[in-house]
């Protein structure tokens, strides 16, 4: 099986029958849509990176072609990805009351703990995979937390299985698709956790990316988010 042949068997059907459910619509149209072209933009270079690095690697004869160090197929999946947890994110959606304001300030530090982390795994070798992950998705995830995360926690039900959903399938796809060579994670630079056949630091890469997808259109489409950002803004809310 070819990398391009995995997302027609793979990622195609789940985000077709799930849109045949519904796609969002109205206000929720512009942040579904504009989520999986901010997911490429913060990828690539990231995702450039691992590659020279030799963190993942691809058969040539299962990728069509390569922009820069990437193959095409990669970067289509980078933007699969967010319309399919999009879609998931947008059938179980219901905006909460919201938490405890000690969310927010909480879980930004935590995140950012995270990437600090990160940033301590990437000084040896065996850890650089996880390191980069961190290092990479800490950040935003800090930053999302940080302006709405009591707006998270208050529909802790629907966006814990925003999440988990999407995240479950995707490492039965990669486990899958690393037993059938379509790519291969390098040993010199993970742990060798690998719960399950899967590498930890794949299971971690669709859970943090996941995360970001969720907590991006849970907030972009929360009522009170809006608002909250317009008074940032210095406008009135609507």
């Amino acid at each position: 099986m070819t990398y391009l042949e995995f997302h027609l068997v793979f990622l195609l059907p789940p985000l077709l029958w799930l849109a045949l459910g519904g796609v969002p619509k109205g206000s929720r149209a512009p942040g579904y849509l504009l989520m999986p072209l901010i997911a490429l933009l913060w990828t690539t270079p990231w995702d450039n990176y691992l590659v020279y690095r030799g963190v993942w690697t691809y058969p040539p004869e299962r990728v069509w072609f390569r922009i820069g160090y990437v193959p095409f197929e990669e970067y289509l999946f980078f933007v699969l990805q967010p319309l399919l947890t999009g879609l998931v994110a947008h059938r179980l959606f219901q905006p909460g009351p919201g938490g405890p304001a000690w969310a927010r300030s909480l879980g930004g530090m935590g995140f950012l703990l995270l990437s600090l982390l990160g940033g301590l795994l990437v000084q040896n070798e065996k850890g650089v995979y996880l390191g980069l992950i961190l290092l990479w998705f800490g950040p935003p995830l800090a930053l999302q937390w940080a302006f709405g995360g009591d707006l998270l926690l208050g529909a802790l039900k629907p966006y814990l299985l925003s999440v988990l959903l999407p995240t479950l399938y995707l490492w039965c796809a990669d486990l899958l698709a690393i037993r059938m060579g379509i790519w291969a994670i390098s040993e010199r630079y993970t742990l060798g956790i690998a719960p399950f056949g899967l590498p930890l630091e794949e299971m971690v890469f669709f859970l943090v990316v996941n995360l970001a997808i969720v907590q991006g259109l849970f907030l972009v489409w929360h009522p009170e988010a809006r608002r909250r950002l317009q008074r940032l803004q210095g406008g009135k809310p609507s």
